[in-house]
C-alpha cells in the first residue's frame, strides 16, 4: 500500500475543489443544534438495474475497482451480490444504446452503503491507489460519503452511516444535513493494517438520487400516493423516506426543471426496486389509482413510473 500520509494529502487537495463545486449544488447546510432521533433501519431498497455500453467494461469496474462479486452472467447480463445470495446491482448490456444527455431526468446516483467507517476507507485508499478519479467527498451529519461515476457516467456514491442516535432533526422534524469536508486523515486512520478485499457482507444500496423534472409534482407523487415521509425539502431537492431514515430516496432539479425523461434506449437507471408491507403496498395500489397515477401489477409487484419517468418496481416484503 502507498504511503498513507502523502495518499491523504493528494487526495485533500483534489476533494476541495470538488467539494466548493458539489456544496453549490446541494445547498442545505443547516444549523446543528437540534434534537437527536434513533429509527428502524431496515432495509427498504433491493437492486439497481442499470442499461450499460459494455458488460465486460463494466463487470471489470464493479468487481475490481468496487468490490461486488458476480452471482449470475450471461452474454448480456450479469447480477452483483455482496453476500453471495442476493443481487444488488443488475447490469443489462444495451445493443443499439445511446448516451444519455445531461439535461434530462434519470439518474444522479445510487449509494452503496458500507457497515463501518473501515469499511467506506478501504474502498477510498483503493480506488486512489488505481488512479480512479473520486468525484467529491462529504460528511453530511447523517453520513460520510465519497462520489464518482462508472465507465458510462452512471453516479455513485459510497458511504457509511453514524450511528441513528447522532442524527439531528430541525425545529420541523426534517433531518439536519451538510455538506461539509470529509475527515479525510481520520478516515484513513481507520484503516489500521487491514486491506481491501472487495465490499463486505452487510452491504447494500441504501438510496437513491434521482434528477427529476419538478419538485411539487414528485411530492405528490412519492409523498401522497406512495406514503413516503419527507425528512428534507428546498426549492430544489425533495428528501423523502421510510421508517425514519435519513433518506431512501433523494430528488433535485439542480440541472434544471421540465427536463424531458432520456430516450428509452439510453444508459443508466432502468428501474431499482423498493420494499413496501402489505399494508403499504395496498395503500399505495388505492391512491395511485384515486390521483391518476398508472402502474401494472404482477404477483405481489407492479411497476410504477414517476412523473419524471423514473421507474420503481415495488415488492411485498416478507
Amino acid at each position: 500500500m502507498k504511503n498513507i500520509k502523502s495518499i491523504t494529502v493528494m487526495f485533500i487537495i483534489a476533494i476541495v475543489i470538488a467539494l466548493v463545486i458539489f456544496q453549490k449544488k446541494e445547498g442545505h447546510k443547516e444549523e446543528m443544534n437540534m434534537e437527536t432521533y434513533t429509527g428502524n433501519m431496515e432495509p427498504r431498497i433491493g437492486y439497481v438495474e442499470l442499461k450499460v455500453s459494455n458488460l465486460d467494461q463494466s463487470l471489470t469496474f464493479y468487481r475490481q475497482l468496487i468490490g461486488f462479486q458476480v452471482l449470475e452472467r450471461d452474454d448480456k447480463t450479469a447480477k452483483l451480490t455482496t453476500d453471495g445470495l442476493v443481487p444488488q446491482l443488475l447490469l443489462i448490456e444495451e445493443e443499439t444504446y445511446v448516451e444519455r444527455p445531461l439535461r434530462t431526468t434519470g439518474l444522479y446516483h445510487f449509494a452503496i452503503v458500507v457497515p463501518t467507517r473501515q469499511d467506506l476507507a478501504l474502498s477510498t485508499i483503493h480506488l486512489i491507489e488505481n488512479n480512479y478519479p473520486i468525484q467529491g467527498a462529504s460528511d453530511h451529519q447523517y453520513s460520510e460519503a465519497v462520489y464518482l461515476a462508472d465507465p458510462d457516467n452512471n453516479g455513485i456514491e459510497i458511504y457509511v452511516d453514524r450511528d441513528s442516535n447522532q442524527w439531528k432533526r430541525d425545529g420541523n422534524g426534517g433531518y439536519v444535513g451538510a455538506t461539509d469536508a470529509l475527515d479525510v486523515e481520520g478516515l484513513f486512520a481507520e484503516i489500521k493494517d487491514k486491506t481491501w478485499t472487495g465490499l463486505p457482507r452487510g452491504t447494500r444500496i441504501g438510496h437513491m438520487h434521482l434528477q427529476v423534472s419538478d419538485i411539487e409534482e414528485s411530492e405528490k407523487f412519492y409523498v401522497e400516493a406512495l406514503g413516503f415521509q419527507i425528512v428534507a425539502k428546498e426549492t430544489h431537492m425533495l428528501f423523502v423516506s421510510k421508517d425514519e431514515y435519513h433518506h431512501h430516496i433523494g430528488m433535485n432539479i439542480w440541472a434544471g426543471k421540465e427536463l424531458p425523461a432520456p430516450p428509452k434506449n439510453a444508459l443508466g437507471l432502468k428501474y431499482f426496486t423498493f420494499h413496501l408491507t402489505e399494508e403499504e403496498y395496498d395503500r399505495a395500489k388505492e391512491n395511485l389509482g384515486r390521483l391518476g397515477f398508472n402502474y401494472s401489477e404482477g404477483q405481489q409487484e407492479m411497476f410504477v413510473e414517476d412523473p419524471s419517468g423514473n421507474t420503481i418496481k415495488f415488492l411485498i416484503k416478507n
